[in-house]
Parts: structure tokens; sequence; C-alpha cells
């Protein structure tokens, strides 16, 4: 029997934890304006927002939509941001490396889009044990393995 899907509410993992997490998730998005689109390579994600790769800059505060093909629908995943800063080429960042580009904060979506990007961190965590060791706020029990369900 195949094991039950995570679900998109899992008491076991703490909301701050959940909001703090940003994990790979690189795939083609499309960038809409309000007088034109444009595809863009989406580097990372997480429930405050994703990171887009882009040579050009993006004005910070600059409202945008993001759409995003999701796996296993056909409905791609779409949400209102703002551009919360702009990384330029070649400036180092303290906690990792990334292209170009811009960190949307998601400032509107809808309660299914929120729903499934909350499944896919959850599913992406009990996929991946390491990434709770490097998580200060994950539930205890978890962090030393002692959760059956943990994956």
């Amino acid at each position: 029997m195949a094991p039950a899907p995570s679900t998109a509410r899992d008491p076991t993992l703490p909301e701050g934890v959940l909001q703090q997490l940003r994990i790979p998730f690189v795939r083609r998005a499309t960038l809409v304006f309000p007088d034109r689109s444009e595809d863009v390579f989406l580097i990372d994600i997480g429930l405050a927002g994703a990171f887009i790769e882009r040579a050009e800059a993006l004005a910070v505060n600059q409202a945008v939509e993001i759409r995003i093909p999701w796996p296993g629908s056909e409905i791609p995943f779409r949400a209102r941001c703002r551009v919360a800063w702009w990384h330029s080429e070649g400036v180092p960042l303290a906690s990792k490396s990334l292209p170009p580009g811009a960190g949307l904060q998601f400032v509107e979506m809808s309660d299914v889009d929120r729903d499934r990007l909350r499944a896919l961190l959850v599913d992406y965590c009990r996929q991946n044990p390491r990434v709770r060791r490097f998580l200060r706020h994950w539930p205890d029990a978890e962090r030393k393995g002692d959760d059956p369900t943990a994956g």
C-alpha cells in the first residue's frame, strides 16, 4: 500500500519554520507586467517569496505577477508580488551564491495556491531530511530523527 500523501496543513511543521524555508525550485516561470510578460528562470521558492534570475534590473517595490507551471497540475501557480530586492551580477551574498536577479515577495495568492506551496515545502523536507538539521526551530523529535512520519 502506498503511503498517504503529505497534507498542506501538517501540524508537525511549525509555521515559523516554513516561513523561513527556501527550497531549490529551478524551472521556467512567467513574469507578468501590466503591458507585457516575459519568461524567467525561478531559482528558489518559499512561503514568503521566490528568487528569479534576470539580467536586467527590476525596481525595488515594483509590482509584478508570477505564473509558475506546477508539478502534477495543468493549472499554474499564480501570485501577485513586489520586487523586494535586486541582486546584481558579481556582487557577493553572505548566505549563498545567486545569479543576477530579483527577490520577489508574495503579496497576494489564492488559498489553493498557498496550500499547494505549503505542500511542496513539506514534501521537500520529508524527502530531504538533512534540511531540517540546519533549521534551529525544527521540532526536537524530528531534528533527532525520532518522528516515524518524517519520511
